[in-house]
């Protein structure tokens, strides 16, 4: 591994590792791991906190989907919390209401939020702390308050004036924010007790899902109480594919992790790792291989129980070889304008003195998701149902009970039988370019893990529906040379050049293989520390 001087230090512990989106949430799951919890006990304790601190971003009217090591079972298993469309969501009523599009914002932006069931799902399989316990700091945060960082001041000034709940319930009772100010969450408080006492019904039955689904109503929203009670959280089969000398795990459809895989695979016939390649030469044929898989998701991802992804095909050495051999041509054919949608997430992993590992990504989608809040709860509800299409003969579209394709991807690195990464990033279509980029850093550059977060990253659009109408561009931070940028702009690449922290917020946790020492990176693009015990 080469280690060079970053902005930051690499973080180590030998006894565990919490990266997250904040310090607040990597502090509590580190406070957990130090009580004797394991990996699972930690990421749901900072995943708690983050749903507090990070409300614009996750919750429990969002989705989830994580990746979880056990030692003691030797395999890696996905879940998949993300909520379906409600039983009245059908193509037939959006049209009837004179509607093209599913709307990006608003009541009839909503679906089944999944991330309850998520994460008791993963306290019922492997958590060992009792869940009152894991969201104690969760619950005196939203109530006793927590100074809010800049990026949430700016996040409630840009959607406050537009979208009354956003105003109501954050910029008044804040007054001007700035960082600094303290955010108190009494409300969410509450919600979250209740999920600790009554488990499910705490959140999809009783009082909390009755006022949610009463204030949607009233908003024109379609959501119904009825749509809460099948549980959506599943255990899937995660994912893999080989890359040199480890093998990378991804999320099953419906995420897009495929993606990264197919990047991967496409990529690894290329000495990217040799020295031979100029960098210019390293990103135009990724960005190949970018614009290859993203043309696979539009054409091919959606719901398995709804169509046929074909994953399988997309993830195979096979195809790989077939998509190589149209580079070229798609790296001179301008990529179709689609449109665009801004999206907030937060990713976290934890891993532990065992030797597990979790790698956990949850959202409410856009900023403050629909930007509906669920009556007085303090839960803002997701806008994921824009996700879909109301074409019926295309992939993703719209029907009742059905999945939407989702951007939440998080990856697992292996060599041999041990953990060697651990990460993922928010960041929509630039999740998996940014998680492609980062296994590169670290698989074929033997970066550090700080090293290759706060590396200087690319990011070609236009991505996924729904997107502005967008040029094609290949936008590049700052801290790329100029060689380099010239000789992509003579490729016929439409470079521009961006802030120097501008895509994504990645956290890696990487294990020594000689010593068994957990390292942690953590993005210096958003809020976001990892802490070592």
């Amino acid at each position: 591994m080469n280690f060079t001087k970053a902005a930051r230090p690499v973080v180590m512990g030998q006894n565990g590792m919490v990266s997250a989106g904040h310090h607040l949430g990597a502090l509590a799951g580190v406070k957990i791991l130090q009580e004797g919890g394991n990996a699972v006990d930690a990421a749901l304790a900072a995943g708690f906190v983050m749903a507090v601190v990070k409300p614009e971003a996750s919750g429990p009217g969002g989705d989830l989907f994580a990746l979880v090591y056990m030692k003691k079972t030797g395999k890696v298993e996905a879940l998949n919390a993300s909520g379906p469309a409600p039983a009245g969501a059908t193509i037939e009523y959006f049209q009837e209401h004179g509607l093209k599009s599913i709307p990006v914002s608003g009541p009839l932006s909503i679906a089944v939020p999944g991330a309850v069931d998520g994460w008791l799902e993963l306290h019922k399989r492997y958590g060992t702390k009792d869940i009152g316990q894991l969201m104690a700091d969760a619950i005196r945060i939203a109530r006793g308050g927590f100074p809010i960082a800049q990026e949430f001041a700016e996040a409630i000034e840009e959607f406050s004036g537009e979208f009354p709940w956003v105003d109501r319930c954050y910029r008044k009772p804040l007054g001007m924010p700035k960082a600094g100010n303290l955010l108190v969450q009494k409300n969410l408080g509450d919600v979250f007790e209740k999920i600790a006492l009554k488990g499910r019904d705490g959140f999809y039955g009783g009082e909390v899902a009755e006022q949610i689904c009463r204030t949607l109503k009233a908003e024109g929203g379609i959501l119904a109480e009825e749509d809460l009670q099948a549980r959506v959280a599943q255990w899937l089969e995660p994912l893999s594919s080989t890359y040199r000398d480890t093998i990378v795990y991804e999320q099953p459809a419906v995420s897009q992790g495929f993606m990264v895989l197919e990047m991967l695979n496409i990529a690894e016939a290329w000495p990217l790792h040799s020295g031979s390649m100029s960098r210019a030469d390293i990103i135009h044929f990724q960005v190949a291989a970018k614009k290859l898989a993203f043309e696979d998701r539009i054409r091919y991802l959606e719901d398995p129980s709804f169509g046929d992804p074909k994953i399988a095909m997309l993830i195979s050495k096979e195809y790989a070889a077939a998509r190589r051999e149209r580079v070229e041509d798609v790296l001179n054919r301008p990529e179709r304008v689609v449109a665009n949608q801004s999206s907030d997430t937060t990713y976290l992993c934890a891993t532990d003195r065992d030797g597990n590992a979790v790698s956990f990504i949850q959202s409410v989608f856009a900023p403050f998701g629909s930007r509906v809040i669920g009556g007085n709860t303090g839960v803002i509800m997701n806008n994921r149902l824009c996700s879909f299409g109301l074409d019926p003969n295309k992939a993703n579209s719209l029907k009742p009970g059905k999945r939407p394709a989702h951007t939440l991807n998080t990856y697992m690195v292996f060599k041999g039988n041990d953990v060697f990464a651990v990460g993922g990033s928010p960041g929509a279509d630039e999740q998996p370019q940014t998680n492609f980029q980062i296994i590169h850093d670290l698989v074929d550059l033997k970066m550090d893990p700080q090293s290759a977060v706060e590396a200087p990253r690319w990011s070609h659009q236009p991505g996924t529906p729904p997107r502005d109408q967008l040029p094609e561009a290949l936008r590049m931070e700052e801290g790329f040379d100029s060689p380099t940028i010239e000789s992509l702009q003579k490729r016929g690449h439409q470079v521009s050049l961006v802030d120097r922290w501008s895509f994504g917020s990645a956290k890696i946790i990487v294990r020594d293989q000689e010593n068994g020492c957990w390292m942690g990176g953590a993005d210096p693009r958003r809020v976001a520390y990892a802490l070592g015990w």
